[in-house]
């Protein structure tokens, strides 16, 4: 009988800190649920039964988010989305879509496995972030509920504003979290800002 195969998330042993330092975290938020959704915007029916299974409406103005309790949608462009949820719903949440969104001209792809969720903030992120991103990440230009694809250290990523602190989520590819990983902890060293070490994979 062969044995369960354990995950091991993209960077490894840097996992969520239990409690974060109070001047901020830079932590690996590991395991998320990440699914691609396309859908012609303007099928109602369409996004109607995807309200009913996440709860939250699709947000339809550019670079925005809509978020409920443990579910966020995110917009990528007129007909794309992410939708970022808890490590639990991999899987079932991409059958659920499929199934509502049948007969309908949609696709639905569970990417959990392909990205990342590192998570950034403090007093200092937006320091931090200002060394190698050239979006004006000011609270009043780029609000909580934000979101906006960049290049960050030359790599591709994905930033939404979570909160106020300011707190940033940063969604990179798997096979870039490694070099992101480095150089956001480089960048934060000096704000006294780390990864914290774990011996969980």
């Amino acid at each position: 009988m062969s044995s369960p195969i354990s995950r091991r998330s993209p960077l490894g042993a840097i996992q969520s800190a239990d409690t974060p330092p109070p001047d901020g975290q830079l932590v690996e938020r590991p395991f998320l649920t990440h699914v691609n959704l396309r859908l012609d915007p303007g099928d109602t029916e369409a996004r109607s039964a995807v309200h009913r299974v996440l709860g939250v409406q699709l947000p339809l103005t550019p670079n925005t988010t809509t978020a409920g309790d443990d579910l966020t949608a995110i917009w990528l462009g007129p007909d794309e989305w992410l939708l970022l949820a808890e490590p639990d719903a991999s899987g079932s949440l991409a059958g659920e879509l499929q199934t509502a969104l049948a007969g309908h001209f949609a696709s639905v792809i569970d990417i959990s496995a392909g990205q990342t969720v590192i998570r950034l903030s403090g007093p200092s992120a937006l320091d931090v972030l200002a060394r190698s991103c050239a979006l004006d990440l000011h609270p009043t230009d780029f609000p909580p509920g934000a979101c906006a694809q960049t290049l960050l250290a030359r790599a591709q990523a994905l930033l939404i504003a979570v909160d106020g602190t300011p707190t940033f989520d940063i969604i990179v590819r798997r096979s870039f979290a490694p070099y992101v990983a480095a150089w956001l902890q480089d960048s934060a060293h000096p704000f006294g800002l780390s990864f914290p070490e774990s011996n969980t994979a």
